[in-house]
């Protein structure tokens, strides 16, 4: 738990509070690499527009207009070189300075008229300090608005009116759990605006990387794209990292998630934070292959976030997504005496040399031979028959999947869902992607 419970984002979110928001700014400057000179300054603003749209505009003057204008063009021409990008540097008029990062330049108005730029940023940051900053090493989230999640501790609250009791609720409160040598700690705000998420760092989850391995088990488990509004970087030292970034809408809930926050049996809570737990440990075990942690999202987690966002495509869409992601789950579980073939290398060889000396058609026989590669090692429907036989899975989704996987990948369309047939199909499918990820990673936590 934080200490003395001293939240840096309790004063920030106060300073960014409200949709539309506008901070105005006495200074901007536009720079390109580092130590180049500011390429345009002036004053200007930045819009907070919505939960996902930051942009900014610039009153603009610069001291060397060709330079200036190469620079915009070479921005326009190279629209995916973030060294070809600009960045936002902006002080509002209470001092505080904002760093926007990469964004493309445009102008906003009559551009014959001096330089009236605009520019959408993916985010806003600044360093904090004082007294409102948290004074422990640690890393706080804010989710606004909050997602409904299970706790062991309930916020019960009562009205009272001439002593009379005449109102009382109760709803979810704090939850904590232990994982990476801390505890995270899940607590609802008492107005139900927002949820926040907090943890002190250790030596398996610390800077940078800890702030984006918190919300990755959730996407996964509900799949849904879960992103903190704000997030603070506590580095023990009186000084915060603070960022405002995008957080798109949350979905209705998904039947894609892994396991849905509330569930009918009494021990369904104690699974869900045992699972998020799991989880959280996996993606903060895994390095990269320079022996780093990862800053980017885990493999596991990007399948989910395909699913989640292959729930606003087309039935052929979705099942394109999850066929996909349960043979990324078979190929992450197979080892190599699972991709062993189940044929001889005598055999393979002997059938090879057959081909070879084989005088029909050519095309016909460098078919033939490129199956015999496939041949030479189980493909993870073989390895998902083997899952079968042992009660892992079910045949009858492996049928499924093969039925579907088949017919997406080859150009066919598939019935609607509005069918009871293929409502059937959906749910085996889901039920073969889950049971392939948990079993993935229970294998992957064992092995370290």
């Amino acid at each position: 738990m934080m200490e003395g419970r001293r939240r840096t984002l309790a004063h920030w979110r106060r300073k960014l509070s409200g949709l539309p928001r506008v901070i105005e700014c006495s200074a901007m400057r536009l720079i390109g690499r580092d130590h180049e000179p500011s390429i345009f300054t002036g004053p200007g603003r930045i819009e907070i527009k919505s939960n996902t749209e930051i942009r900014f505009y610039m009153y603009a003057t610069t001291a060397d207009n060709a330079t200036a204008f190469r620079k915009l063009q070479a921005s326009k021409q190279n629209p995916y070189d973030l060294r070809e990008q600009f960045r936002l540097v902006a002080t509002d008029y209470s001092g505080t300075e904002w760093a926007g990062g990469w964004t493309g330049v445009d102008f906003f108005t009559d551009h014959h008229s001096g330089w009236p730029l605009t520019g959408e940023l993916s985010s806003l940051s600044t360093l904090a300090s004082g007294d409102w900053v948290a004074q422990t090493s640690s890393v706080e989230l804010l989710l606004i608005p909050p997602i409904d999640l299970p706790t062991s501790e309930s916020m019960i609250s009562t009205t009272n009116l001439g002593g009379e009791e005449v109102a009382f609720s109760r709803g979810p409160g704090r939850h904590t759990v232990a994982a990476l040598e801390t505890e995270v700690e899940f607590a609802y705000e008492p107005s139900g605006g927002a949820l926040w998420i907090t943890a002190p760092t250790s030596d398996r989850f610390g800077h940078p990387y800890a702030e984006n391995w918190l919300t990755e088990p959730l996407r996964i488990m509900l799949g849904s794209l879960i992103y903190p509004r704000m997030v603070a970087r506590n580095m023990g030292d009186g000084t915060a990292h603070v960022w405002l970034r995008p957080s798109p809408p949350h979905q209705r809930k998904a039947p894609f998630g892994l396991m849905h926050p509330f569930g009918t049996t009494v021990d369904h809570d104690k699974a869900f934070w045992e699972l998020y737990a799991k989880i959280l440990t996996l993606i903060g075990s895994a390095r990269d292959d320079a022996g780093n942690p990862n800053f980017d999202p885990h493999e596991m987690t990007r399948f989910y976030q395909e699913l989640a966002q292959a729930q606003r495509g087309s039935h052929w869409v979705m099942l394109l997504t999850l066929a996909s992601t349960a043979e990324a789950m078979a190929k992450g579980l197979m080892t190599d005496a699972d991709r062993k073939s189940d044929y001889t290398k005598e055999d393979l060889a002997s059938m090879d040399e057959h081909l070879g000396q084989w005088a029909g058609n050519k095309a016909l026989r460098g078919r033939m031979k490129s199956s015999l590669k496939l041949a030479a090692e189980r493909s993870p429907q073989g390895f998902m028959r083997g899952l079968a036989r042992k009660g892992v899975i079910d045949e009858a989704e492996i049928d499924t999947w093969i039925a579907l996987r088949n017919s997406v990948m080859h150009g066919e369309l598939v019935e609607p869902w509005s069918t009871k047939e293929s409502e059937q199909h959906l749910r085996e499918m889901i039920s073969l992607v889950h049971k392939l990820t948990l079993n993935l990673i229970d294998k992957i936590l064992d092995v370290r």
